[in-house]
């Protein structure tokens, strides 16, 4: 899997908001967080989002777990299955960073997995699981991909690493954003990019101890990236070059290719956490690369009228 053009550098606007958000990172670094204030927020922040023309919005339960179905009404071409990202304590399967859905795009599934510390592991990865069972029933594993930023890209990563674990059969693509997949924060970059990121490194250190529920944050069902990607699908992954986790992006990358998993990663130049939410050139591209892996992956369905 390769792309003709390079990751873009951020621009001048991408480097005066991520230095305005770093600030303000730095300030809260080491303050008690308060989970329920920053759920009040980031709920107002998502009552902001809304559909692209053409797509519809529906509310449904997969096998009990409650969903988000987004449909442009092209549900033949097959489904992404969704996993929105938040430190496993926040956010809402409404705000996907990817509109895969649009322009007739297959369905996307998000999934409005629980949330610690309410629900510590295992909770949200039962739910995730419970889904994609469901969804390899009535949609099969080839018109089928699965997608996930932050802690949703980490969840990602372990359902299908469980799924591997039941024999399951895999998707035919993953897309993995920024995912969060070392929850023990050992890579460098939680270090070298500390203040320079949007993220609080002391408030990834509470979320994970809350999602952990008491586990050892390196135990492969909590960090996927202490798990195997044996047999894993085609995968697209990216993250910026300020982002405090990108090395989990960059490990994952690498554990990937040795296990001969087809991977592309893309490193952004100067862009932080979450970049490909603000439609800026870099996120932009890499909202693009995402959504040709899934085209190429999910191709339109032929009209076998058509040919009769």
């Amino acid at each position: 899997m390769t792309f003709g053009e390079a990751p873009k550098r951020s621009g001048l606007p991408g480097q005066m908001i991520t230095a305005i958000l770093a600030r303000s990172a730095r300030q809260r670094e080491g303050k008690p967080f308060d989970v329920a204030a920053v759920r009040a927020s980031s709920t107002k922040m998502e009552s902001r989002f809304r559909p692209p023309r053409g797509v519809q919005q529906t509310e449904e339960l997969i096998a009990g777990v409650p969903v988000v179905r987004f449909s442009s009404g092209n549900s033949a071409r097959g489904t992404v299955l969704a996993f929105h990202g938040g430190a496993y304590m926040l956010g809402s399967p409404r705000a996907l960073s990817i509109p895969m859905a649009k322009d007739d795009g297959p369905d996307v599934i998000s999934v409005d997995y629980r949330l610690s510390p309410e629900h510590p592991y295992p909770a949200a990865q039962d739910d995730a699981l419970t889904v994609y069972r469901s969804l390899l029933e009535t949609i099969g594993a080839d018109r089928l991909a699965v997608m996930g930023d932050s802690a949703g890209g980490g969840l990602a990563l372990t359902l299908l690493q469980g799924a591997a674990a039941e024999d399951l059969p895999m998707p035919a693509a993953l897309i993995a954003v920024h995912p969060w997949a070392d929850l023990s924060l050992s890579g460098d970059s939680s270090r070298a990019n500390k203040g320079r990121d949007i993220l609080v490194y002391s408030e990834l250190e509470q979320a994970a101890a809350w999602y952990a529920g008491g586990r050892d944050l390196q135990d492969p069902a909590i960090s996927p990236l202490f798990g195997s990607f044996e047999g894993f699908p085609r995968t697209y992954i990216f993250a910026g070059s300020r982002d405090l986790i990108l090395d989990d992006t960059r490990r994952v990358a690498a554990r990937m290719r040795a296990a001969d998993v087809d991977v592309h990663l893309d490193v952004f130049p100067g862009a932080p956490h979450g970049f490909n939410a603000v439609p800026f050139p870099q996120g932009r591209q890499s909202n693009a690369r995402a959504r040709s892996v899934i085209n190429e992956t999910l191709p339109p369905v032929p009209n076998v009228s058509s040919h009769l």
